[in-house]
C-alpha cells in the first residue's frame, strides 16, 4: 500500500534543490553550501530592492525560469557591446527564459509574487556600477 510521507512546502521560506538522481530536497533559506543542480524558490517582492536590483547575475551552465506568478517584473539584461540596458516586462502569468550566461536583474514594475528555477553550478554576481 502507498503511503505518502511528504509535506507541503513553502517556497517563500524554504528551497528546493533538484539533485542528480531526480531528488528534490527542500532546505532552510539561504540554503545549503551544496545547492545541487537547480534550485526551486519563490520571492514576494514589493519593491525592487527585494529582487537585489542592485546586482548583476549570471548562470553559465544553464537557463533560469523566472515565473511572476502576479504583479509584474522587469528583468534587465546587460548588453556590454552596445552600452545600453534592455529589458522585458513579465506580467502575472508568464515566464521569462534566461539565456545561459546572460547578466541579468530585475526590478519589480507592480508588487511581484514570482518563481525562480535556477541553475546553480558557477553562478555569478556583479554589484550595478553607478552611473
Amino acid at each position: 500500500m502507498f503511503r505518502n510521507t511528504s509535506s507541503p512546502v513553502d517556497l517563500s521560506r524554504t528551497l528546493v534543490h533538484l539533485r542528480e538522481g531526480g531528488v528534490a530536497e527542500p532546505s532552510a533559506r539561504p540554503g545549503t553550501a551544496d545547492p545541487g543542480l537547480w534550485t526551486i524558490g519563490a520571492i514576494h517582492a514589493d519593491n525592487s530592492k527585494a529582487l537585489h536590483s542592485d546586482v548583476w547575475e549570471r548562470h553559465p551552465t544553464g537557463q533560469e525560469v523566472l515565473c511572476v506568478l502576479s504583479g509584474t517584473v522587469h528583468v534587465h539584461l546587460r548588453d556590454h557591446d552596445a552600452g545600453n540596458e534592455p529589458f522585458a516586462t513579465v506580467t502575472a502569468g508568464h515566464a521569462f527564459i534566461v539565456p545561459a550566461g546572460t547578466w541579468h536583474r530585475l526590478t519589480v514594475a507592480e508588487p511581484a509574487d514570482l518563481l525562480a528555477v535556477t541553475p546553480r553550478a558557477e553562478t555569478q554576481h556583479e554589484r550595478v556600477r553607478a552611473a
